[in-house]
């Protein structure tokens, strides 16, 4: 039988069990808003550290333009001295500009749609009377050719489409990338010039573009600027690091057939000038770099400039399979055979 405080007794005990509950509640409460408290301190001290780091950045690029500004100078004054001497000292060519003199004259070419592009639709025939489809297959042939393998050659020939061709590339047989890298420019230069020669009205809108920079926009480090043209760095000189020896070579080639192009009447001009316009129109414009990145500076030729990409940073991306930077998709190095 129970007592009259037995009940009191029981309802104590409810009381003291919600009340240590709600006192570890709120225990694991006041513990988690100081683990938040915690990461927010963290969190400013980065945020100043970054601060400070992006003053450091600021000040190392106006280090660097002053010193780009002297040397300028330097070059001026080399080039009156010369032609007080008598020499020739002209003004530099459009193809030997750094990338922070061309402003935003320049054409972007890549891809199927672009008439100056490697892999556009344009049949040719090479010195030994084969057809291609494009400058890109001949490219790729000749590759094949090198390496002497017949079979690469006739799937790359005879592929239906350029994503077929692109994996008989791909499967060339004793591929050597340092090889290819010593003849790969003279093929590309090769396809180029059948291409120009045997179509007038690309030949025609080559010289339309007239004195604009032309850069090809491929992630080869060699024949292009490093990017490819789907990617937004392609429009932007800030991150251009490559050496771009197609576009210089399509600038030399303009300077020699300008002259001797001339338009059969005023509609085929009118034609070229629509084509030239859709050219401009499809290349990713460069927006303004000084609003889009803080920075006051341009950038120039040859490594990543300060706030733009590390070689240990994010990837290009758009690279073919297995193919790396660039080489328009070069094959995979082959393995040792056992």
């Amino acid at each position: 039988m129970s007592t009259p405080n037995s009940g009191n007794n029981g309802h104590n005990n409810n009381n003291y069990n919600h009340s240590h509950h709600n006192n570890m509640g709120m225990g694991s409460l006041a513990q988690e808003l100081q683990w938040v408290k915690n990461d927010c301190v963290l969190i400013r001290n980065a945020v100043v550290l970054l601060e400070q780091e992006k003053d450091n950045l600021r000040q190392a690029v106006r280090k660097l333009k002053m010193e780009n500004q002297r040397q300028r100078e330097k070059v001026k004054k080399l080039q009156t001295e010369v032609k007080k001497l008598g020499g020739n000292s002209e003004d530099t060519d459009i193809e030997d500009k750094d990338y922070d003199d061309i402003g935003k004259n320049f054409v972007l070419i890549g891809g199927t749609t672009d008439p100056l592009a490697l892999r556009y639709e344009s049949p040719i025939s090479d010195d030994d009377g084969v057809n291609h489809k494009t400058a890109e297959r001949y490219y790729w042939y000749k590759m094949a050719e090198l390496f002497e393998d017949e079979e690469a050659k006739k799937r790359i020939h005879s592929a239906p489409s350029t994503h077929d061709a692109e994996e008989a590339m791909k499967a060339i047989k004793g591929f050597n990338e340092n090889e290819w890298n010593k003849v790969k420019l003279q093929h590309w230069i090769k396809g180029q010039e059948l291409k120009l020669e045997q179509c007038r009205s690309i030949s025609l809108v080559l010289k339309e573009s007239k004195d604009s920079y032309i850069a090809v926009a491929h992630q080869d480090k060699h024949l292009g600027t490093g990017w490819r043209k789907t990617r937004e760095e392609s429009s932007k000189p800030i991150f251009w690091d490559g050496e771009n020896q197609g576009g210089k070579w399509l600038m030399k080639y303009r300077r020699d057939i300008s002259s001797k192009l001339v338009y059969t009447g005023p509609h085929e001009k009118e034609e070229i000038q629509k084509k030239m316009q859709n050219l401009r129109k499809n290349v990713w414009r460069r927006v303004d770099q000084v609003m889009q990145m803080g920075m006051n500076y341009r950038g120039g030729r040859g490594g990543y400039p300060v706030g733009g990409q590390s070689q240990g940073g994010l990837s290009r991306g758009g690279a073919y399979k297995n193919g790396g930077r660039g080489d328009y998709g070069k094959p995979p190095k082959q393995s040792p055979k056992e």
